[in-house]
């Protein structure tokens, strides 16, 4: 499984948002590019997915969450995550609120 990320079907400008990232190799780190801008954000751990049988996982769910600045709409964000050898990046279109 490595790392993984779940967006929702538009990315706001101007508002909070909230990414499910899904691990089984440790808590990611993160970074948000906004136009090659970084951007600050956190990630929360949550815990092992419901359907997973706690004493026996090692996957584990964590939320990334940040602010996209209003004046970003038209144009990318870019989410960079690293855990453990595992990496994703993925590039989105932002539009307008």
């Amino acid at each position: 499984m490595a790392v993984s990320i779940t967006y929702p079907d538009k990315i706001l400008a101007g508002l909070h948002q909230s990414y499910t990232v899904t691990s089984d190799e440790g808590e990611p780190k993160a970074r948000i590019l906004v136009g090659g801008r970084e951007i600050p954000s956190r990630v929360i751990v949550l815990g092992p997915p419901k359907t997973a049988l706690e004493s026996t996982t090692t996957v584990l769910k964590y939320k990334v969450t940040f602010l996209l600045p209003d004046d970003s709409a038209g144009g990318t964000m870019t989410v960079q995550l690293q855990a453990g050898g595992s990496k994703v990046e993925d590039t989105k279109p932002i539009v307008e609120a």
